[in-house]
Parts: C-alpha cells; structure tokens; sequence
C-alpha cells in the first residue's frame, strides 16, 4: 500500500515530465535539435505552493523494566499507520545556469497519520500497564535545501535535505510528544506554463529517540522502574503546486 502510494505520486510528475521532454525534441525535428534552454522561462525567484499527499509512519518501541537485580526489554520494531496531509510552503531557487539549480525552502504539513502502541508489564501472573495508546501524527516542519538539474528548459529533477520537528498526539502523562531530526528526498518539477509550476517528491524522515514514559510502581514489597522510549520514522509522496514571482527583475538565461 505504501509502495503503491509513492509510485502513484511520482507516475503523475514523470508523465508530465515526460510528455515536456518529448514536446521538446520533436518540436526541432530531433534530439540534437532540442534547444537547450528556451528563453523566457527562468527558475530563479521566490515561490509559494500548496499541495498533499500520502504518507506512513513507522516506530522503533522499546520498554525497559528492572525490580532488584532482575531487569528485562521488549522492543516492537515497524509499527506504523498510514493516512494523508496537506502542506504548505515557501521557497527560493536561484539558477546557475542552463542546467543547474540550487534552492532553499520551508513546509509545514498538516496531516492525519494514525497508529498505536500496544504493550504491558507483568510481574508473579499479574499483568500492570497493560493497554493501547494512539500515537498519531498531527503535523510536522521542515527547513532544507535543494539543488537539481535541468534535463530540458521544463523539466528539474533535484535532491533535498534539510531538518525536521514532528508532532504526535499522544495520551495525557507523555513526556514527549515533538520529535527532531533530518530529512532526505527526491523529486521532479515541471513547468506547467508562465509561473506555475507542478512538483512531485518522495521523503524520508528519520527522526530521534524520545522517553514517552518513565516512572516506578511498588510491587509485593519491590519497586519495578520502567522507561518506555521510542524513534519512529515518516514516509511521504507528495504533489506541491507552487507558484513563482520574482522581485528582483531577474533575467532568464539566454
């Protein structure tokens, strides 16, 4: 299903892509007669954007319990939950020259990605902590850069990275429910005509550990601590109609 997602996601940007790319040689009458950048369109400037898509999270649970000198974990590795979100976001390019972009952004998504976490603690046949809690993923920022390459005057593909914090809905008495960490992806921009353009991007987030629960409970006369932590990570595909301006007057390569 998550596979099935991406591949959606990037199946629209690449045809459209492909279909400039096409428009692009046969218009000259062949490869060697593509032009290689058609004046009047430039990449440079400030845009906003708006769009959504798809994404899973996965979490990396481990819980921790010691009572005297006896200590034990369990850990519950792929957990997750899929759902969708929308975003918004800021950015700017600069062109380099005929075939080289670099660019800076921010994005804020707001999403519905729900999972849970299951588990419980038991000591001498007696089951304590025992019990199901939501661990939903309610919405996320990312700061980061990008540079790509022009494979013809419409159409970039380009790498990103950058940092993320993450947000997740949890029950009341979690120490922590904003997690950090990095971001990497992949994407394919078109140019749709004028200043719109049309992006398609895959990211993966891999954000850091977090104590959620952490405490001790007497028990026939011995005290059982426990800690329960957790380092989950996103997956998203996502479509971003951006729109681009540019203030500065900035001429488009000839």
């Amino acid at each position: 299903m998550q596979k099935t997602l991406v591949a959606a996601t990037f199946a629209a940007v690449l045809g459209m892509g492909g279909a400039a790319y096409a428009a692009d040689i046969y218009a000259g009458g062949g490869l060697k007669d593509a032009p290689v950048y058609a004046p009047g369109i430039s990449w440079t400037g400030f845009y906003l954007g708006v769009g959504g898509g798809g994404g899973a999270t996965s979490s990396d649970a481990r819980a921790d319990a010691s009572i005297g000198l006896l200590s034990g974990f369990a850990e519950a590795n792929g957990i997750g939950g899929m759902g969708g979100f929308g975003t918004v976001q800021v950015g700017y390019d600069r062109q380099l020259d005929h075939h080289f972009v670099v660019g800076a952004f921010f994005d804020y998504d707001f999403a519905s990605i729900d999972s849970s976490l299951s588990g419980g603690l038991s000591w001498n046949g007696h089951t304590f902590l025992s019990g199901s809690a939501p661990f939903n993923l309610t919405d996320s920022w990312t700061v980061g850069g990008r540079v790509g390459y022009l494979v013809n005057p419409n159409t970039l593909f380009y790498g990103l990275a950058g940092y993320t914090e993450a947000h997740f809905d949890l029950p009341t008495g979690a120490q922590n429910s904003t997690f950090s960490g990095w971001t990497a992806g992949a994407g394919i921009e078109t140019n749709l005509g004028g200043s719109w353009f049309l992006k398609g991007e895959y990211r993966y987030t891999s954000l850091d550990q977090q104590t959620l629960y952490a405490g001790s409970i007497v028990l026939d006369e011995h005290t059982l601590h426990y800690r329960v932590t957790d380092q989950p990570d996103i997956q998203t595909g996502r479509l971003v109609l951006t729109y681009k301006f540019n203030p500065f007057g900035y001429e488009p390569l000839k």
